[in-house]
């Protein structure tokens, strides 16, 4: 639309030209507003000025406007030809030669399309021979100079056009593939990117994925101090719940079963902790998350036979009631584990709950270069402290919740305190009757007997060439 704006000034000074010409063609005697010519000139300055509000008004669709300009220079040609027919002056045949100028405006400055420059050329073309041949020149070949000069300047004008389209055509089409190959590249990073976080044998995240976790969970806490965000305006849920988990005896049963097996078991392990997460989050217990809130409770294979998990949950006990779930989810799959004293595999959770507003102490936090380290070395420590909660887990007789409170240098007495009442809540869950410890103990005196070894099904889908863990 500027360049046809730009195009139509360029008219208008072309026509003022032309009114200088005429009127130093004209008598003395004669007025202005007697010349027919000048007089026609000047209202079709007025017109042009019109069109160019018209254009700026943005009132015609691109097709319409480019319909409109071409009929406009098509009337600034018939009007010189029809001066010259009806004048049959000199000065009116000699103007014709000047009006080349009209499709190279059009063409170039305005740079109308290939197809409507065509159209324009040649519909001026057909003005000029109609006026050229039709009318008696002054001067013998002068009808076929001022066609061969008019066709001239269509022509190149015609190329200019060709050559232009042709240059923006070329340089749309390799911004195109550009940008396609800008997105493909960065479908592949965001693939390789999922890939390097992503576990090939358990189809979960590794312990990187924590770091963008708990990342994520910072600046929802920094957004929320600082009031910037209307999606933010309070945490989601006030604290985090970071949970060790390891399976019992796990080298017991790599040892007997083999790591086919165990590997096999691994699976079954980390689908049945996931799956107790999505479901616990659907019915609130683990956290009444919404959209990308939702993608941060999700189990972690943090290395071995060892999973972790962190979440945003309410308090102590609701993170509790979480863990238990998860643990009580293992020892419901009742997978063999002969070497183990139920009889079946089981997990030992070592849990710490932070408050949410500890992220915000971290040193360096508030800087993004140092953020990535800064919630790595805190990381590490939450994760020190939920290995301690686990290890004592592991000494008081495995398959049970322990919580580790403080930062790791509270007094013993609170301590055997939580162990004691650990204690009882696993005997409440886990506690056998008679029956049937001596039908598992009758199981393994029985399964004693037998020197070849129990093999599982698998249950794990195609690695796809992963390997095992």
């Amino acid at each position: 639309m500027s360049r046809a704006v730009m195009g139509c000034w360029s008219l208008i000074i072309f026509q003022l030209m032309f009114v200088l010409y005429d009127t130093a063609y004209a008598p003395v005697a004669m007025p202005v507003t007697e010349n027919l010519a000048v007089m026609l000139r000047l209202y079709v300055c007025i017109a042009l000025a019109i069109l160019v509000l018209v254009l700026k008004s943005e009132v015609c669709r691109p097709a319409g406007r480019e319909a409109l300009l071409v009929a406009t220079l098509w009337g600034v040609i018939g009007l010189a030809a029809w001066l010259a027919v009806r004048e049959n002056h000199l000065r009116c045949f000699l103007e014709l030669y000047a009006l080349g100028v009209v499709p190279l405006v059009g063409i170039v400055l305005m740079q109308l399309r290939f197809v409507a420059a065509l159209v324009l050329s040649a519909g001026g073309m057909a003005i000029v021979i109609s006026v050229a041949l039709g009318v008696t020149m002054p001067y013998a070949h002068m009808d076929f100079a001022i066609a061969f000069v008019f066709m001239a300047f269509c022509l190149f004008s015609l190329i200019a056009s060709f050559r232009i389209e042709f240059s923006a055509r070329h340089a749309y089409l390799m911004t195109s593939i550009d940008q396609l190959r800008l997105q493909d590249v960065e479908s592949r990073n965001a693939e390789l990117q999922e890939m390097a976080c992503l576990d090939p044998l358990t189809q979960l995240y590794n312990r990187r994925h924590l770091i963008e976790v708990l990342k994520q969970h910072h600046g929802d806490a920094q957004q929320a101090k600082n009031g910037v965000s209307a999606s933010h305006p309070v945490p989601p849920l006030p604290c985090l719940a970071l949970m060790m988990m390891d399976v019992d005896h796990f080298k017991a049963f790599n040892d007997h079963y083999g790591h086919v097996a165990g590997d096999n078991c691994l699976y079954q392990i980390a689908q049945a902790l996931q799956e107790t997460l999505d479901r616990e989050k659907g019915a609130g217990i683990a956290g009444a998350l919404e959209g990308e809130e939702a993608a941060l409770a999700s189990v972690v294979r943090f290395g071995g036979e060892e999973f972790t998990a962190l979440v945003a949950v309410q308090d102590l006990e609701h993170a509790r009631s979480l863990a238990e779930a998860m643990r009580y989810a293992i020892k419901s799959l009742k997978l063999p584990h002969r070497e183990s004293e139920l009889g079946v595999v089981t997990l030992s959770v070592g849990l710490y709950v932070i408050p949410l507003s500890r992220l915000l102490e971290g040193e360096g936090m508030e800087d993004e270069k140092t953020r990535d380290m800064a919630v790595e070395t805190l990381l590490s420590r939450w994760v020190d402290q939920a290995d301690k909660g686990l290890y004592r887990a592991k000494r008081h007789g495995r398959n049970r919740t322990c919580v580790q409170r403080g930062n790791g240098h509270g007094k013993a007495r609170a301590q055997a305190s939580d162990d004691l009442r650990d204690g009882m809540r696993d005997g409440l869950h886990d506690g056998l009757d008679d029956e049937r410890q001596a039908a598992q103990q009758g199981e393994r005196q029985n399964a004693q007997h037998y020197e070849q070894k129990a093999e599982l099904p698998d249950h794990r889908p195609p690695m796809g060439g992963a390997g095992l863990s």
